[in-house]
């Protein structure tokens, strides 16, 4: 695996018998399959796999290949402090981190291709592309690329994840949509998630705001953002290695104890308890 910053490491591998790979500390990985074919196997359950499958990879020991040809994987690491890095440079990630939390709490990390619809799927393998030849080059501006790259490609996965998240589900109010998707896409940012700015960036009446969200929602917008910030801390309790108290001051909690219990509250279950089953 090659580190070509502090933020993200990048590896072209060959494998002809699938080996147990060490991604500690890290969110999750993104599989590119560059040749060969074999199964995908989440948690037992197989999924084929061929040249040009794109998979997701959480940190979790869950996931392995049955090779079945020769394989060449193009793996992107995507690490903890990946959108918290230098601030300074030309493009300021930090926003993005929210996507990367978005990501783990709301993909289903069940087995198969992280993408199905084939224009996104051809859109997605040709940023993957320029991550590859850009990682071939390794000039002096290919980190640079690369990084940028990366922005986009998790742009169209969440993208997608959203879609699969919304099935079934029509909302009459293009608007109430929108505000919706910038929700879950600033689900760190405090400042952005105040009713105050939701109502003057959505023109919604500030007094409005919380009958206009729980007639179209059927559930309070507090509600909504708890669970929202839930789903991502039992999601990271599962895939990740972080630990629970860095968990619960990412998510805006004031301590691992008071994450508990509002896990308890709603799912049942503390942190620890949920990642010591996906442990076991």
């Amino acid at each position: 695996m090659k580190q070509l910053s502090d933020t993200f490491a990048i590896e072209i591998a060959e494998y002809s018998e699938w080996k147990e790979r060490n991604r500690k500390n890290n969110f999750f990985e993104l599989a590119y399959i560059l040749e060969g074919k074999g199964l995908h196997s989440v948690n037992y359950i197989k999924y084929p796999y061929q040249k040009n499958g794109i998979f997701l990879l959480p940190a979790a020991k869950c996931h392995t290949y049955v090779i079945e040809e020769k394989t060449r994987f193009l793996f992107v690491r995507f690490t903890g402090n990946y959108f918290l890095a230098d601030l300074k440079k030309t493009v300021d990630y930090s926003h993005w981190f929210s996507r990367l939390n978005f990501i783990i709490g709301n993909h289903t990390h069940l087995a198969g291709e992280l993408i199905d619809h084939p224009e996104e799927k051809a859109q997605l393998k040709r940023l993957l592309e320029v991550i590859r030849y850009e990682y071939d080059k390794q000039e002096t501006c290919s980190a640079f690329v690369i990084q940028n790259t990366l922005v986009a490609v998790l742009a169209v996965i969440c993208r997608n994840i959203q879609q699969r998240a919304w099935d079934g589900r029509t909302f009459n109010d293009q608007k109430f949509t929108d505000l919706l998707n910038f929700i879950s896409f600033n689900i760190l940012d405090p400042e952005k998630l105040a009713v105050k700015y939701l109502s003057q960036k959505f023109h919604i009446a500030e007094t409005y705001f919380s009958e206009y969200f729980k007639r179209n929602a059927s559930e309070r917008f507090q509600d909504y953002v708890l669970k929202s910030k839930l789903r991502i801390a039992q999601s990271r309790a599962k895939f990740t290695d972080t630990p629970i108290q860095e968990i619960a001051l990412d998510l805006g909690f004031t301590d691992s104890s008071h994450l508990n219990r509002m896990m308890k509250n709603h799912f049942g279950k503390g942190m620890r308890e949920i990642r010591k089953e996906m442990q076991g």
